[in-house]
């Protein structure tokens, strides 16, 4: 027969010059689609402008005036130093960005791509451009999101206002504001780029891309393993919520994206995991109580987490939330989670019938969002509290679930998916009730753009700007919590002294505390800077104090430490014992004691004070030379 043509009993040629029809070959068309990507000189610039004004681009650009009104006044020259926020002028290289010198790898990789970054810009501008980064990446993330499970029977894009909703609300809640006060950056930026790992999983190919996920998981990886936690948590029902059409069946399909997941996940974790596995770790399980979620709104502890909530440290909520005014931040997430809901079923004019009526735009977040709940509420039960202590004496590793709020991670974007979702759907049936169904637009108009009714266009700009107005202590560096210091002159100089000194051994810092309050930082808590100024060991207090009870330490260093320190009598031979030859006292009641008290017959006797200031005392110990 004629080429191009069936065959009895045969099938259709591979490639023909001509279809049936008369149309170009799929083959012609895919060489004629390549040929017109081709643009002259400028047409990259004009593309990559355009997707600038698309809803993602827009987001985009929303995201990072959400990062400018966060931070305020912190972008002013100078380092932001809240609790675990702890950036320093010119990080030095130390065997501590790898994680093996004791102690859990929190800050590993994310202290190393930091240090890298700091010798290639001032510290921190870098500080700056990674917070301003996790708003950006975090807005279009969800944006992207929602466009690319959007289906609507006249093929027309998603509403923008529908993605920009979706994008403030995953970008403006109290979990990021309560993250950001806290000063885990790390985790935000695996929180920002989860959308686009979900988009990768949910909205992609059914055959999963390994590139393509690796890269999206950078931001996480980069976080460290709190982020990776919270992606491994999010993604594995997203891989088991699709199949692979090309393989033999549905547990084939599934089987394979979940094992490329698993690989890509433990593979993107090795540089925390490694040092997690070789250094001894101690975890106290008390944490377990000390870091379970709690209510701050009146809907207690399991309303605060669905909320987006419940932070374990109280002060670190932001200022203006709780009490009476989170009733309409209930409101906002009830529509939200309403809106997930419903967006699985079949909305008339808006999910076009046949294969597809009955499966949601985003499959496996709804799942993913709840299991980020569970994991979250397991600390507000007696029975599942001592179920996780108990885990946690059997092995260090189950202490990631201590902090279980950082979970609801998940369930934000599962929110501002429904809140996008919703309004998409209602900005629809606006348009349907104004005489212009979906599946017929209106001569001269692109699809997708329909008119929409003035009350319901209203309605999507104060969805979008809901969360802004609702949680107004976010705004202007937290309520100004989060200001911009510089280091005071003697603790550089004190640096250069001990980092120019080739002697080895280790530094000690007093008081013997994880968190200090400086006066030069607006007494805002901030973890001990010293670990990341000084290129030699730095030895300090790692068990964290919450309210009257302070854990044990987790660093075998800090373990031996402790018992010297906490002792009653002279220090200074049994820290030369332990390899000690500088103390810092930087804080508390003995960096205004009588120097005579301290470098005399009390603590550090022979003790040589090096550097003597208001802000730190700097003693060299005898004989260490």
């Amino acid at each position: 027969g004629p080429a191009g043509a069936w065959q009895p009993g045969g099938r259709r040629p591979a490639m023909t010059a001509r279809s049936e029809a008369g149309s170009p070959s799929p083959a012609r068309q895919q060489i004629t689609a390549r040929q017109n990507t081709r643009q002259p000189a400028g047409g990259w610039l004009r593309a990559g402008l355009r997707r600038l004004t698309t809803p993602t681009g827009l987001a985009g650009w929303v995201g990072a005036g959400l990062g400018l009104l966060a931070l305020g006044p912190g972008l002013a020259p100078g380092y932001l130093l809240s609790y675990d926020m702890v950036f320093v002028p010119n990080p030095p290289f130390s065997a501590a960005l790898l994680g093996f010198t004791g102690g859990p790898a929190r800050a590993v990789p994310s202290d190393a791509v930091i240090t890298v970054a700091a010798h290639l810009l001032p510290a921190d501008l870098v500080q700056k451009i990674v917070l301003l980064l996790i708003f950006v990446l975090a807005c279009s993330g969800a944006a992207a999101l929602l466009a690319a499970g959007w289906r609507d029977r006249a093929g027309g894009p998603a509403p923008v206002l529908a993605c920009l909703a979706c994008g403030v609300f995953y970008t403006w809640n109290p979990f990021v504001a309560e993250r950001l006060l806290i000063g885990q950056w790390a985790l935000l930026l695996g929180y920002a780029g989860l959308p686009w790992v979900m988009r990768e999983l949910v909205t992609g190919p059914a055959r999963i891309r390994p590139i393509r996920l690796l890269l999206v998981m950078l931001p996480a990886a980069i976080g460290g393993f709190a982020a990776m936690a919270v992606t491994g948590l999010a993604t594995v029902p997203a891989a088991l919520a699709r199949r692979d059409q090309a393989t033999a069946g549905p547990a084939g399909g599934r089987g394979r994206r979940l094992v490329t997941v698993v690989v890509v996940l433990v593979l993107l974790s090795l540089p925390w995991l490694v040092p997690s596995l070789v250094v001894p770790v101690h975890t106290d399980p008390a944490g377990v109580n000390l870091f379970a979620a709690r209510a701050d709104t009146p809907f207690g502890r399991l309303g605060s987490l669905v909320m987006l909530s419940g932070i374990w440290n109280g002060q670190t909520v932001p200022r203006g939330y709780g009490g009476a005014v989170s009733v309409f931040w209930l409101v906002v997430v009830a529509c939200a989670v309403a809106g997930y809901v419903l967006a699985g079923g079949r909305f008339p004019g808006v999910v076009p019938a046949g294969e597809h009526d009955r499966r949601r735009g985003w499959p496996g977040i709804g799942v993913a969002g709840l299991a980020g709940l569970a994991v979250a509420a397991i600390g507000i039960t007696s029975p599942t509290r001592a179920v996780l202590r108990y885990l946690v004496t059997v092995s260090p590793g189950f202490a990631i679930l201590r902090d279980g709020q950082q979970f609801v991670a998940a369930l934000a974007l599962t929110e501002a998916v429904g809140l996008g979702a919703a309004l998409a759907w209602l900005l629809h049936r606006s348009a349907d009730s104004w005489g212009q169904p979906r599946d017929r637009p209106r001569r001269g108009a692109p699809a997708g753009r329909q008119r929409t009714e003035p009350a319901t266009a209203v309605i999507g700009v104060l969805a979008v700007i809901a969360p802004v107005l609702l949680l107004p202590g976010m705004a202007w560096g937290l309520a100004g919590r989060i200001r911009p210091v510089q280091y005071p002159a003697d603790w550089m100089a004190a640096r250069t002294i001990m980092d120019s000194d080739r002697r080895p051994g280790n530094v000690l810092v007093l008081p013997w505390a994880a968190y200090r309050r400086y006066p030069w930082n607006n007494g805002e808590a901030v973890y001990d800077p010293w670990n990341k100024l000084l290129a030699r060991e730095v030895i300090s207090n790692d068990g964290l104090q919450v309210g009257s009870q302070t854990l044990s330490q987790e660093s075998p260093a800090s373990i031996r430490l402790n018992r010297i320190v906490t002792s009653a009598g002279p220090l200074t031979s049994r820290l030369l014992d332990a390899g000690v030859v500088y103390v810092v006292v930087d804080a508390g009641p003995l960096l205004h004691a009588p120097r005579a008290d301290l470098a005399g017959q009390a603590r550090l006797p022979g003790a040589r004070v090096i550097v003597d200031s208001p802000d730190l005392v700097l003693f060299e110990l005898p004989g260490s030379g």
